[in-house]
């Protein structure tokens, strides 16, 4: 595998990088509205996109966090994938990337504990996102996960790139349509004897610094006690809270949706939930979307 710095990329990428790609497929016997079809295909192949969350650092409850990576190609011709690690609470414009390449007849690179073993990051404790910008049409995966202290046992969560361009557009945006837009999580699951806790996360794959809040609903209303929480984004950064929301409904929630939405014009962002079973530290991850209706 062969690496390389590059930075210009960073301040380039939102030219022609970002435009996504979408996958067509072909329906036998079936057809629909053009809008509502185009709402529902599976747009996975891109070339410019994000891993929300990466880590290679101890946790809570003695977990001790890993991230595999696997990226595929689109072909067996061949290609490259440069990979940035945008760490969290930092401006990573100028983040150093890195080049994964695979040769002609393959069409899936993977590096296991990418953080440690392949971004040269040197030692410590490190959580961020993964930027990728590739040279032809790619899906990307990543394995969260935590080791036990002897290493015979780990658990962990499936993180499913995304295509940079579906980021939800700032409030101060002309076009900011209103709360649908923001991102939506709504698959949580909390407990107040402390064995389930809800990570949020927030990502902003803009190179315009941004305010940005996390809050919790019940249905459209905020649930007693919970309250907003109001921070910065810097360029190409990430914010993971640690359990914001514990308080809420003493502790005891599984049907209330968090809700992520930043502020700036040109900014962006996307967000997650991490929940962690706590006597375990098995993981699952879910991904904020959109609320738009298929015909939008």
């Amino acid at each position: 595998m062969k690496q390389k710095s590059i930075v210009a990329l960073h301040f380039a990428r939102f030219g022609g990088w970002q435009q996504a790609i979408s996958l067509v497929v072909g329906c036998l016997c079936l057809v629909f509205p053009a809008s509502t079809a185009e709402a529902q295909l599976n747009k996975t192949l891109h070339t410019d996109g994000w891993i929300l969350a990466a880590a290679h650092a101890p946790g809570q409850q003695g977990s001790i966090w890993r991230s595999d990576l696997w990226v595929y190609f689109d072909s067996y011709a061949g290609g490259s994938a440069e990979l940035f690690f945008c760490a969290q609470d930092q401006d990573n414009s100028s983040a150093r990337g890195f080049l994964l390449e695979v040769e002609s007849g393959d069409k899936v690179a993977y590096v296991e504990d990418v953080v440690d073993e392949y971004l040269d990051l040197g030692s410590g404790s490190w959580v961020g996102a993964i930027h990728y910008v590739a040279d032809r049409h790619v899906q990307v995966y990543a394995r969260v996960y935590s080791i036990s202290a002897d290493g015979s046992r780990s658990f962990g969560q499936l993180i499913e790139g995304i295509p940079t361009a579906d980021f939800s557009i700032g409030s101060d945006s002309p076009d900011y349509p209103g709360s649908d837009e923001d991102q939506w999580m709504h698959a949580s699951k909390h407990t107040s004897d402390g064995r389930f806790r809800v990570n949020v996360g927030v990502v902003n794959p803009t190179a315009v610094p941004t305010g940005a809040w996390i809050a919790i609903y019940d249905g459209g209303e905020r649930p007693p006690g919970s309250t907003p929480t109001y921070f910065q984004l810097p360029p190409f950064s990430m914010r993971q809270f640690s359990d914001p929301f514990a308080d809420v409904s003493g502790g005891d929630w599984s049907n209330y949706s968090i809700r992520v939405e930043t502020e700036a014009d040109g900014a962006g962002g996307f967000g997650y939930v991490s929940v962690v079973d706590n006597a375990t530290n098995d993981a699952y991850f879910v991904r904020g979307v959109k609320r738009f209706s298929p015909d939008q």
